[in-house]
């Protein structure tokens, strides 16, 4: 990070687990996948930037990979995520990835965020994921 903002065009590993991660050429994420989803291995949950890019103000600060699965709380990891999006779609999306790994199958995921032009808010996230040995997308608009 620099001044507090990322990188452009950067890839890198982050979180407890080091997943990948992706910015675009505003310096805002781009893209995170991981060929193995895990678990935390901290008690309690860490605390997190609230300061995420064009938040508006029932924005949450998203994790892409949530504080359980031992994703960062810093802005390597958080998009602007409309509250619905964040305490409803994409938390089922999360409970579904626990439940596999909780039954012990391995889970990987593939996350595409987009932006509107000159925006620095995700507008849509686009998951590939695959567990059971199955294949899965879902389209998330924000």
């Amino acid at each position: 990070m620099s001044d507090g903002k990322l990188k452009p065009n950067i890839k890198y590993k982050t979180g407890e687990h080091g997943y990948n991660y992706q910015t675009n050429s505003k310096w805002v994420m781009e893209h995170a996948s991981t060929d193995n989803l895990q678990f935390k291995t901290h008690e309690g949950r860490l605390p997190h930037n609230l300061k995420t890019p064009d938040k508006l103000p029932r924005d949450h600060a998203g994790y892409l990979f949530g504080d359980r699965f031992g994703g960062s709380g810093e802005l390597d990891n958080l998009v602007s995520q409309a509250q619905k999006v964040n305490l409803s779609t994409y938390k089922k999306l999360e409970n579904t990835w626990a439940k596999a790994i909780e039954q012990s199958k391995k889970v990987t995921v593939d996350i595409k965020v987009n932006y509107d032009f000159g925006s620095l808010r995700s507008i849509s996230f686009e998951i590939n994921y695959t567990t059971y040995g199955i294949d899965f997308y879902g389209f998330i608009h924000n």
